[in-house]
C-alpha cells in the first residue's frame, strides 16, 4: 500500500510540474497575442492614414484647374470612385469594432464627420450621410462606453478566480478540510479512510487544469469572441465541477454567472445603409 502511495505522489507531482510548464506556456502566448494586437492596431493605423492621404490627394486634383486652360474644369473624377471610398472608411470602421479597437473607430468616424463634404456626391446624400454619421457616433460611443465597462467587470472576476485559485494552491486542502467536514464524515463512513486523501491530492492537479482554462477564457475574453468565451467557461465549470468544497462551487457560481451574461452585440451602422 505504501508503495502504491508513493507512485501516486510520483504521478502526481508529474503531472502538477506538466500543468505548471503548460501554463507559464500559455501566459507567454497570452503575452504575445496582446502584443500582436497591437501590432496589427498600428498596421490599421497606417492603412488608415495612407486611404485618408489618397482622399486627401483626390480632393486636391478636383480643385486644381487644367494646366492648358484658365477656366476650372469640372471634376474629371466621377462620384463613384468618391463613394467608394466612404464604403472603405466605413469598412475600417466596422473592422476596427471587430478588432475590438475602439478608440481607432471613432476617430475614423470622426474624421469621415469632417470630411464628408469634401466627396463628390450629391448634396442630399451628404447631408443624409452628415445626419447618418452624427447618430452612428453617438450610438457608437454608448456602445464602446457599456462594452468597456462590461468587459472590465468580466476581467476583475476571472482575476478574481485565478487569484483565489492560486492562494488555494499555496495553502493546499486547507479550507477544503475545514468547510466540508461532513462531506468528508459522511465519506469515511462509506468509502475507505485513505479515499480521502486521495481525493485531496486530486484537488491540486484539479485547480491548476482549472488555472490552464481560466487563461484561455481571458485570452477569447481579449479578442472579443463570445461564443469561444461562453465555451472556455464551460470547460472551467467542467473542471471544477468534481469538486465538493465550499470554495469551488462558489467559483462555479461565479462563472456561471459570466456565463449567462452576453457581451453586447457591436450595432450595424446606419451611414451602411446608405452606402449600401
Amino acid at each position: 500500500m505504501k508503495k502504491l502511495l508513493i507512485v501516486l505522489l510520483i504521478v502526481v507531482f508529474a503531472w502538477m510540474v506538466k500543468l505548471s510548464y503548460d501554463l507559464f506556456k500559455l501566459r507567454a502566448a497570452h503575452v504575445e497575442l496582446r502584443s500582436s494586437l497591437s501590432s496589427i492596431q498600428q498596421h490599421n493605423a497606417t492603412l488608415n492614414d495612407h486611404v485618408v492621404a489618397l482622399q486627401r490627394k483626390l480632393v486636391q486634383q478636383q480643385a486644381q484647374p487644367s494646366a492648358n486652360n484658365s477656366v476650372p474644369q469640372p471634376s474629371v473624377l466621377p462620384a463613384s470612385n468618391d463613394a467608394e471610398l466612404v464604403r472603405q472608411q466605413l469598412n475600417l470602421i466596422e473592422f476596427a469594432l471587430q478588432q475590438q479597437q475602439y478608440s481607432l473607430a471613432l476617430e475614423k468616424l470622426s474624421q469621415l464627420q469632417l470630411n464628408v463634404e469634401n466627396y463628390a456626391l450629391a448634396p442630399a446624400l451628404i447631408e443624409s450621410l452628415k445626419s447618418g454619421l452624427s447618430k452612428d457616433q453617438v450610438m457608437l460611443q454608448q456602445f464602446v462606453q457599456g462594452r468597456l465597462i462590461q468587459q472590465q467587470r468580466i476581467r476583475e472576476l476571472l482575476d478574481q478566480v485565478d487569484e483565489d485559485i492560486a492562494q488555494e494552491l499555496k495553502a493546499p486542502h486547507q479550507s477544503a478540510v475545514v468547510e466540508s467536514t461532513s462531506f468528508w464524515q459522511r465519506l469515511i463512513q462509506i468509502e475507505p479512510v485513505k479515499q480521502p486523501s486521495q481525493v485531496l491530492m486530486q484537488r491540486g492537479i484539479i485547480l491548476k487544469e482549472a488555472q490552464l482554462r481560466l487563461l484561455l477564457a481571458q485570452q477569447v475574453l481579449q479578442q472579443g469572441q463570445q461564443l469561444a468565451f461562453q465555451q472556455a467557461l464551460s470547460s472551467v465549470i467542467e473542471v471544477l465541477q468534481p469538486l465538493p468544497d465550499r470554495k469551488s462551487q462558489q467559483w462555479i457560481k461565479q462563472l456561471e454567472q459570466m456565463k449567462t451574461t452576453p457581451l453586447a452585440p457591436i450595432p450595424p451602422l446606419n451611414t451602411r445603409i446608405l452606402m449600401s
